[in-house]
C-alpha cells in the first residue's frame, strides 16, 4: 500500500506525536507521499509562527525523505468531477482537501489524516493518530 499524508499527519510527525516515527518506518518512507498542497500547508505554518517546531528547514529535509507529488492535467481533471459531484450531493468540502483527494485518486494513494471526514466519501482513508 502507498500513502499521501494530510497535513495534519505531517504536522504532527514534525512535532513528534502520535509515535508517527514508529508507524513511518514500519509503512516504509518509500511508501510514503506528501502533496504539493501539504507542502504548502506547512510553509504557512512555519511563515505563521517563526519559533515553531515546523520549520523551513525542516520541512525541506521532510520532503527529501518522501515523494511530492505535483498537480498535473490529469489531477485538474479528476479535481473537476470530484468537485461537480460534490456540489451536487450537497456536500460542503474545501478545495485544498477535494485536489489532494484527486491526487490520491490519480495515484491509487490512501489518504492518511486525522480529518476524516474531509475525505472517507471521496477516497480510501486510514487515522493513524489513534494507535
Amino acid at each position: 500500500m502507498k500513502y499521501l499524508l494530510d497535513t495534519d499527519i505531517s504536522s504532527y510527525f514534525l512535532r513528534g506525536r502520535h509515535n508517527l516515527d514508529k508507524i513511518f518506518e514500519e509503512k516504509g518512507f518509500d511508501n510514503l507521499t506528501l502533496s504539493i498542497i501539504n507542502v504548502a500547508e506547512l510553509k504557512v505554518l512555519a511563515h505563521k509562527n517563526p519559533q515553531s517546531v515546523i520549520n523551513l528547514s525542516k520541512i525541506h529535509s521532510f520532503c527529501q525523505l518522501l515523494e511530492v507529488l505535483h498537480v498535473d492535467p490529469d489531477t485538474w481533471e479528476i479535481y473537476s468531477k470530484m468537485k461537480a459531484d460534490t456540489l451536487t450531493r450537497g456536500k460542503k468540502r474545501g478545495d485544498l482537501d477535494i485536489l489532494n483527494a484527486s491526487l490520491a485518486s490519480q495515484h491509487n494513494l490512501i489518504i492518511v489524516t486525522n480529518n476524516v471526514s474531509h475525505y472517507n466519501d471521496l477516497v480510501q482513508v486510514e487515522n493513524w493518530t489513534r494507535n
